[in-house]
């Protein structure tokens, strides 16, 4: 995979909007074609981390959260976004023990990806947690999260029907089974 930069060249860069979890900023970029054009990105948007945690029975924790954008409940891994100073592990033992009450014993990388790279350069660090012990839940106040564990396949299936639509989860859960394939 080829992850050589491409020359786009920065011409002007104005900020549109600026708000302390976002900044929406314009570039002027001259394209290698000689064209000029402007393009709109996401800036200070933190990396972050998803979680997924798989018990001794082998099923998986499967959480539901209000998401307010789409008005309704969609399903989750546990995850959030990387505090400064933090490394994704930190980040994943904090958030696994604020959202769902879990302390992981370990932590396995299963790899990261770019949610939005058209848009913002932010990365999400998936981890797999296989122990953890229980510890009081503190979510924050915007959090309403719902918790359900379900074996692999039959979240397998609730994708295949389509009920789960959340991207980050998807992705996640492509590199979950992709390992699960190689081992």
């Amino acid at each position: 995979m080829n992850k050589k930069k491409q020359p786009w060249a920065l011409q002007n860069r104005r900020t549109l909007f600026e708000h302390p979890r976002i900044t929406l900023t314009e570039d002027t970029v001259l394209l290698p074609s000689g064209q000029e054009t402007t393009w709109l990105r996401f800036e200070n948007l933190r990396d972050f981390v998803t979680v997924i945690c798989v018990d001794n029975q082998e099923r998986v924790l499967l959480v539901r959260q209000y998401n307010h954008p789409p008005g309704r409940m969609v399903h989750e891994f546990p995850g959030g976004v990387i505090d400064a100073g933090e490394s994704p592990e930190q980040a994943a033992s904090r958030e696994l023990v604020e959202e769902v009450g879990l302390y992981p014993l370990g932590l396995e990388p299963l790899g990261d990806y770019l949610p939005n790279p058209r848009r913002t350069a932010m990365r999400c660090h998936v981890f797999l947690a296989r122990d953890f012990e229980r510890r009081p839940a503190k979510p924050e106040p915007e959090e309403f999260i719902m918790t359900r564990w379900l074996g692999v396949t039959e979240l397998d299936s609730l994708i295949r029907a389509g009920d789960i639509e959340n991207s980050n989860l998807l992705a996640a859960w492509l590199l979950f089974r992709l390992r699960s394939a190689n081992t």
